[in-house]
């Protein structure tokens, strides 16, 4: 049910400007939170990509998304300690998403023998230059409960579908050479996924965080 609950909410998500843009053209501050009070928007920029994500003093801790250099990714920090990459930048060729599978397998995060297929699903509304990807398993059976009732492994990796939340890809015609790696989780993320634009090439060169 959660599964269905996130998809039901990217199908309703507004579009975002995706436009290379400065600072005053940025996507406005999102107008929810995942505590009022407790939380707080801060805009980040690192690796070519900027976007919207929380800090939060909560119940169970301080949770926040940072940059973590040693992943090269934006991640999701519990205490100061990375719990998971939330977004990621990967380079691809003319070849389009299809390069992900070897530069997977190469990192080491897929497999080389599973049996993956990429899919573009219309997520959530975007731009026709825009496309939405899932790496996914070819047998559809793959990630159905068993049969005592529990939920198998992700086939194709930590970059593939999954049964434990929303995790694709997002590519772009207008930025050709790459792919950005997005994940949602089980419950509304502590970050904007409509708001992820892709930086102006003389600001993508400078890793910033705001």
């Amino acid at each position: 049910m959660k599964r269905l609950g996130i998809i039901a909410w990217l199908l309703g998500a507004s579009v975002p400007s995706l436009a290379a843009t400065e600072e005053h053209k940025r996507p406005p501050v999102p107008d929810w939170q995942t505590q009022v009070g407790q939380c707080s928007w801060r805009w980040l920029e690192a690796d070519g990509l900027g976007l919207w994500a929380e800090a939060c003093n909560l119940s169970t801790g301080k949770w926040r998304i940072g940059w973590d250099r040693s992943r090269n990714a934006f991640v999701e920090l519990h205490n100061g300690r990375p719990t998971r990459i939330v977004v990621q930048s990967w380079k691809i060729g003319p070849e389009g998403i299809a390069a992900l599978t070897d530069k997977l397998v190469a990192a080491e995060h897929l497999v080389p023998t599973a049996d993956c297929r990429w899919q573009s699903l219309p997520l959530r509304p975007a731009p026709r230059t825009m496309s939405f990807y899932i790496l996914g398993p070819a047998d559809p059976k793959a990630l159905a409960p068993t049969g005592s009732g529990d939920i198998p492994e992700p086939v194709c990796g930590p970059y593939g579908a999954s049964t434990h939340g929303v995790r694709y890809f997002m590519t772009d015609i207008r930025w050709s050479d790459r792919a950005v790696f997005i994940d949602e989780g089980q419950e509304r993320p502590m970050f904007a996924p409509t708001s992820i634009i892709f930086l102006p090439e003389t600001r993508a060169n400078k890793r910033r965080i705001f």
